[in-house]
C-alpha cells in the first residue's frame, strides 16, 4: 500500500523551483510516480535524459524524482506541470482529458488491436492531433507512453464470462466512460485512485480490478487477488509532459532536440514495454494467481457487451476521430 505525504513534496517543490541552474547547465526536473527502472516506463527518464543532454551538447540536463518522491499521484503531477512546480512529468491521460479532450479515445474499450495499431496512431496526425490540444493548455506533450492492456482481476471467482462478473464491486478510473463500460459488464465500478486499490481490496471494499501486469507488478497488487482474466479492455496511455513556458523559453534549436529525444525515448518505452508484459505475466502466475485467457467466443461477449458504451461516448470525441483510429487497424 502506498501513502502519500502532501506536506514533503510540496516543500521539495519549493526548494526546487528556487532553481535549476546546475553548473551553467540548466536542468530539467522529472517528477515521476514510477521507479528509477521497471514499472510501465523502465528506464525511460535516463533515456529522455541522455538524448537530450547529447542533442544539446550538454546545455540542457534531466534529474528524475522517482516513485512519487513528488507526489504519486498522477492527477497532482499533471497539474504540478501545468503550474510550473516541476518541469516535466508522466501521467494517465485519463487524468488531462479537460486539456486534450481527444485522448477520450483510448479509454473507450476495444478500440486498438496490438501495439502497432497504437503506434501509427500516437505517432500520426492523430497524435499531433492530441499535442495541438494539450499546448493550447499549458502543456507540451514529449512522449506517449504506453502501460499496457488492461484486464479485469478479482478475489472472488475465476471470470470466464461477462456473466462471471455480475456483482462485482470493481475500482474504476475516474473517467465516465469506464464507470459506464463496467455497468455494462454488470459489475458495480467505483472510482478511486490507484494508491487506494491495494488496501480496498485487502479490507473488501471492492472485489476487482483492473490493470496491464506490468502495474499489477508494479503496484503489488498480486499479493491480494486471486484470478486475472486477460479480457484486454482497453488501452492504458500515458502521457510525458513538458511545462509550455519552460519548454518556450528555449531557443528553436533546442525545442527540436527536445522533441526529437521525447520521440526516442517513446520508441524506446514501447519496445521496452512489450517484454515486461510478458515478465509481469509470468511473475503473476508464479505468485500463485489464476490466469485466464479468454477464447474468441468470450471476447466476442465481452466486445458485444460493451459496445453501447462507445455510443454512448462518441460524440465526445467526433465519429471522425474514431473512424481515423480505425482505420489505421
Amino acid at each position: 500500500m502506498r501513502n502519500i505525504n502532501i506536506t514533503k513534496p510540496t516543500i521539495l517543490v519549493g526548494i526546487l523551483c528556487l532553481s535549476s541552474q546546475v553548473y551553467g547547465a540548466t536542468e530539467l526536473r522529472f517528477a515521476s510516480s514510477q521507479p528509477e527502472t521497471g514499472g510501465y516506463m523502465g528506464e525511460y527518464v535516463k533515456v529522455l535524459g541522455d538524448s537530450i543532454e547529447e542533442r544539446t551538447n550538454s546545455d540542457v540536463t534531466v534529474k528524475g524524482y522517482y516513485s512519487g518522491a513528488l507526489g504519486s499521484n498522477e492527477r497532482e503531477l499533471a497539474e504540478m506541470t501545468k503550474s510550473g512546480g516541476v518541469d516535466i512529468a508522466n501521467t494517465a491521460t485519463t487524468y488531462i482529458q479537460g486539456w486534450m479532450p481527444s485522448s477520450k479515445i483510448f479509454d473507450f474499450p476495444y478500440m486498438f488491436s496490438d501495439v502497432e495499431h497504437y503506434k501509427k496512431v500516437i505517432q500520426g496526425d492523430i497524435g499531433d492531433r492530441l499535442k495541438d490540444e494539450a499546448r493550447d493548455d499549458g502543456v507540451e506533450v514529449l512522449s506517449f507512453v504506453i502501460a499496457g492492456f488492461r484486464s479485469i482481476f478479482n478475489n472472488e471467482r475465476p471470470v470466464h464470462s461477462v456473466e462471471d462478473l455480475e456483482g462485482l464491486t470493481i475500482r474504476s478510473m475516474e473517467s465516465p466512460i469506464y464507470v459506464d463500460m463496467f455497468e455494462r459488464l454488470g459489475m458495480r465500478p467505483t472510482p478511486m485512485p490507484s494508491s487506494e486499490l491495494y488496501s480496498a481490496l485487502q479490507l473488501g471494499t471492492v472485489d476487482a480490478g483492473e490493470n496491464d501486469p506490468a502495474s499489477v507488478m508494479a503496484w503489488g497488487w498480486n499479493e491480494v487477488i486471486d484470478y486475472y482474466t486477460l479480457d484486454r479492455h482497453s488501452i492504458a496511455v500515458m502521457a510525458i509532459i513538458m511545462n509550455k513556458d519552460r519548454f518556450d523559453s528555449f531557443d528553436g534549436q533546442t525545442q527540436d532536440a527536445i522533441l526529437e529525444a521525447g520521440r526516442e525515448a517513446e520508441n524506446y518505452q514501447i519496445d521496452y514495454i512489450q517484454e515486461a508484459w510478458s515478465d509481469s505475466l509470468e511473475q503473476i502466475v508464479d505468485s500463485g494467481v489464476e490466469v485466464v485467457e479468454l477464447d474468441e467466443d468470450a471476447m466476442r461477449e465481452f466486445r458485444e457487451a460493451v459496445r453501447p458504451t462507445i455510443d454512448e461516448f462518441e460524440s465526445e470525441v467526433g465519429a471522425d476521430l474514431i473512424e481515423s483510429v480505425r482505420s489505421l487497424e
